[in-house]
Parts: C-alpha cells; sequence; structure tokens
C-alpha cells in the first residue's frame, strides 16, 4: 500500500468521501480536526500517509504523526471492506514503517465502538486515553445576572450570580495580528501537560484562522495591563457551537476567569442562535468533567486512544 509525505488532491477527496461513508455507518466521524487538516497540508517530515486504495476509490487510510520518537495516528476502513483483513493489514504496515524510528504507537478510535475495541486489544494495543464530547442545549440554561466590562451586545441574562471579576480585568474579542503570541504563550501554559494542545505552533493558530468558520468575535479574550490571562474559542460549524478551546493562564488560576470565560462563550454562541453546543474533555481532567456537568452538560460519546510499546 501507498506511504505518502503528502496527497493529492484527487486522493483527498477520496478519503474524505470514505470518510463519510464511515460517519454514516458508525454515527461519529473517523478523523479528527488535526487529521482531517493533514490531508491538504504540503510534506512535512513528522506526517505520513498510508492510502488503501481499489480501483478508483480509496478503502482504507491512516494519518500518522511522528513527535519525539513516538506517532500518533488514526485509521479507518471503508464499512464495505471490514471484515476482510484490510484494517489490520493497514495497521501492521504502519507499525512496520514505523518501528525503527519510534518506542511507541498511540491510535485514536472514536466512539468507543467494541469492535475498535476488541480489534486494538487482539493488535497488542492498551487502553490509555478517553476523552469525552460533552453536549447540552442551551434553552433553559442558567444565565446570569449580570455581565462583566467587555461583555458582547445581546449576551443573555437571567436569575443566576452575577459574573464578578476584579476591576483590572476586562473582557474582549481577540484582536488577530495583534494577539497571536499572548495566546501562543498562554494556550502552552494553560496546556503545558497536554500531549496535543500545548504544542500548537503560530502555524497551527494560522491554519485556524483560515478556516470558514473563524469568527475573531467569537474568540473571547481576558486581560488585564499586563497581557492575556485566558480564552474561550468558540466554534460554529453546521448550526451548531462548539467549546473549541478553553485555556486561563496558571497566574489567573483563583481569580474567576475560567468561569466568566466559559459562561462569556456560551452566551455569545446563545446570542447568535445556537441552541446545541458541544465539547471535548479529558477523562483525566475531573476539575473541567465537573464543571461542565455542573452546567448541565452530559456524555455524547467517547473517544479512545489506544497505545502500543513497540520497544
Amino acid at each position: 500500500m501507498p506511504q505518502l509525505a503528502s496527497l493529492p488532491g484527487r486522493e483527498v477527496h477520496k478519503i474524505v468521501t470514505m470518510a463519510r461513508h464511515c460517519a454514516e455507518a458508525d454515527g461519529v466521524d473517523p478523523f479528527n480536526e488535526e487529521t482531517t487538516l493533514a490531508l491538504s497540508r504540503p510534506a512535512s517530515p513528522e506526517r505520513r500517509h498510508f492510502v488503501v486504495p481499489q480501483e478508483e476509490t480509496v478503502i482504507a487510510y491512516a494519518g500518522v504523526e511522528v513527535v519525539d520518537g513516538a506517532a500518533g495516528a488514526e485509521l479507518a476502513v471503508d464499512p464495505g471492506h471490514r471484515r476482510r483483513g484490510v484494517g489490520r493489514a493497514l495497521l501492521r504496515e504502519v507499525v512496520a514503517s514505523l518501528e525503527a524510528e519510534i518506542t511507541q504507537l498511540r491510535v485514536w478510535a472514536h466512539g468507543d465502538l467494541a469492535a475498535a475495541a476488541a480489534f486494538a486489544e487482539s493488535e497488542g494495543f492498551a487502553r490509555e486515553r478517553v476523552l469525552f464530547q460533552l453536549g447540552r442545549d442551551l434553552d433553559g440554561f442558567e444565565w446570569p445576572g449580570a455581565w462583566p466590562a467587555g461583555a458582547g451586545r445581546n449576551w443573555p441574562t437571567g436569575n443566576g450570580g452575577a459574573v464578578v471579576l476584579p476591576d483590572s480585568i476586562t473582557l474582549r474579542p481577540f484582536r488577530v495580528g495583534e494577539d497571536d503570541e499572548e495566546w501562543l504563550r498562554v494556550n502552552a501554559a494553560a496546556f503545558a501537560t497536554h500531549p496535543e494542545q500545548g504544542r500548537w505552533t503560530a502555524a497551527d493558530l494560522r491554519s485556524r484562522q483560515y478556516e470558514t468558520w473563524f469568527d475573531p468575535d467569537g474568540l473571547i479574550v481576558a486581560a488585564d495591563d499586563q497581557g492575556m490571562l485566558g480564552f474561550h474559542w468558540t466554534k460554529v460549524e453546521e448550526g451548531e457551537g462548539e467549546i473549541y478551546v478553553l485555556g486561563v493562564d496558571p497566574r489567573a488560576q483563583g481569580t474567576g476567569v475560567g468561569r466568566a470565560l466559559t459562561l462569556a462563550g456560551l452566551a455569545h454562541l446563545a446570542a447568535h442562535g445556537i441552541r446545541q453546543v458541544a465539547l471535548y474533555v479529558d477523562e483525566s481532567n475531573p476539575r473541567a468533567v465537573g464543571l461542565y456537568r455542573s452546567m448541565g452538560f452530559e456524555t455524547v460519546h467517547s473517544d479512545v486512544q489506544w497505545s502500543k510499546q513497540l520497544r
């Protein structure tokens, strides 16, 4: 099966079509945002593409990123070609091509499907990490009675406690080109122990800013006279909102910035007519899981990362 450093546009289209078939059959997308964006990116030393073609279609695909002696991967097989050894052959090809340069391979399985779990275990992978997708309808949400300085126009109010911040802290929209460095600093500090989010570069930030869903008004910043303290990046696609990334600088812990930003992002979405909101949060972060559940968010599905030590 071909291993490629980059993909021509025609192959990208075939892979996207195959992924759509998987989503229709499984009820969950087979690839996360990073894997999907990487399909169209130019070649890089870290990224590998494994493609299983059949005539004019792609029946299986694996996207791999190699970082610091380990690799992360996502793979999928078209539903019409499953239970024929295609996925097993693809995974073993990925392992064989990488085992000389990495010590560990991690593979995401979206939806925590029983078939995926059985497959991973049969290939010697162990369950390592769980990512919850939580969601709720904003109808009936208990909005605060008042907002601090910088609140957006038409943010809803209700019978909840007022959002109060120190006078030195204000909320405002993100300023493209001016806030980029500060955002990267806060993101790195807030997600210092996160295996993916904490590694974002200026190129990662720019690539999201070029996406059609990007709206700087939906990236809400908390700041004081020393700089950015935190941010809530919201996202809207196909009429559904998402808490895309919510990060707080460690120096702002205990100031109420995290709660204020959480509510501010939800209010921004509600003010734009969004009713359904989703987010992703690690099972290993009980504080964040508890915060969102206290706001009425419930589990929609779980994604599982499987890991195998190669040497």
